[in-house]
């Protein structure tokens, strides 16, 4: 029994490779649409095999419109920015073609997703209390923690790039929570982000100090007002979440 196990875990592993792969070598040569579309529909064939294809297909709307938030931020800004590209068990992310004058457009573009993400939490949790589908809970559930997530202020994180524009001392909480995710869930990417924290941390903010980090009060506290704001609304969302779920 243990070796059918084994051997059906390999073929698993295997053909999510495979479709990863296959995926990678389709986008070499296809437009930023078509290179969006085929790594969507390649992370939605991974995660069906691993979740099943309902929740599949709500997870990677989740992504999109996470994403999206942060196109749209980039373009509001005046920056230019690739369309999403979807990465299997990582995620998805977009392409800045223009590099961010200052820690605080950094920040806006960041914040875009999250507040994106908050808003489809809040949507899923809308359409549960009108159609008492446990569905769309879990949904409001997953998007609560997967922006919740995002909003740890750790390197690659959308946290990072928000808590600087509002002080670098905030990096090291970030490395904190990762260490405690790492002990508690033992998991992997959790492991390699927190790794990633701890150079950045290391690094502090660089050569660009002087000029990309220097923001006025006020602006740090626009910056603020959004994090803490976003993080107080998925937070409480969470709570209420969770009650409901049991």
């Amino acid at each position: 029994m243990r070796s059918w196990k084994v051997i059906n875990l390999g073929v698993r592993v295997i053909r999510r490779t495979g479709l990863c792969l296959a995926g990678g070598f389709a986008m070499l040569n296809l437009s930023a649409t078509a290179t969006m579309a085929v790594s969507m529909l390649v992370s939605l064939a991974v995660y069906a095999v691993a979740f099943g294809l309902k929740f599949a297909i709500g997870f990677i709307i989740l992504l999109l419109i996470h994403e999206m938030g942060h196109w749209v931020a980039s373009r509001v800004v005046g920056l230019n920015a690739s369309a999403p590209m979807f990465i299997p068990f990582l995620g998805a992310v977009i392409n800045l073609r223009q590099s961010p004058v200052n820690a605080k457009m950094e920040a806006n573009v960041a914040i875009g997703g999250p507040a994106a993400g908050t808003l489809s939490a809040l949507l899923c949790l809308l359409f549960y209390l009108w159609t008492d589908s446990l569905f769309m809970l879990v949904l409001s559930y997953t998007a609560c923690l997967l922006n919740l997530f995002n909003l740890i202020p750790c390197v690659p994180l959308d946290g990072e790039r928000i808590a600087a524009a509002i002080s670098s001392r905030i990096w090291l909480f970030g490395s904190v929570i990762l260490a405690i995710l790492c002990f508690t869930t033992h998991n992997i990417f959790i492991f390699v982000i927190f790794v990633v924290s701890l150079f950045r941390l290391w690094h502090g903010e660089g050569d660009y100090a002087a000029s990309y980090y220097h923001l006025t009060r006020n602006q740090r506290l626009k910056v603020a007002f959004w994090y803490f704001g976003l993080l107080s609304v998925l937070g409480t969302t969470t709570v209420y979440v969770v009650g409901l779920l049991r």
